[in-house]
């Protein structure tokens, strides 16, 4: 079997592979974005205020739906504390 030799490759008599990219930007590297057009930036600040509007309807709809949640919170506590005055009257008067 023959001996290879395995060693440091000449770099001035070796051959640049196809494809290097030695030198060269990356495809994927981000480039320099282009400033955004007034209609650009119109467009986006229309979806903004729809969306701003949108959540304040939506906020407005869970305060109010938080106030009537209230209500019925403290109108089940009132009656819960009918009960117990009326059972306690109720222990009160067989003593």
């Amino acid at each position: 079997m023959a001996q290879r030799r395995a060693g440091k490759a000449n770099r001035r008599r070796a051959a640049p592979r196809a494809g290097s990219r030695r030198g060269k930007a990356k495809s994927g590297a981000p480039k320099a974005s282009p400033q955004p057009s007034d209609a650009t930036l119109k467009e986006r600040l229309a979806a903004l205020e729809r969306e701003r509007d949108s959540l304040r309807a939506a906020l407005e709809q869970e305060r109010a739906r938080r106030q009537a949640l209230e209500k019925v919170h403290a109108a089940t506590r009132d009656r819960i504390a009918w009960a117990l005055d009326s059972l306690q009257a109720i222990l009160d008067s067989r003593s």
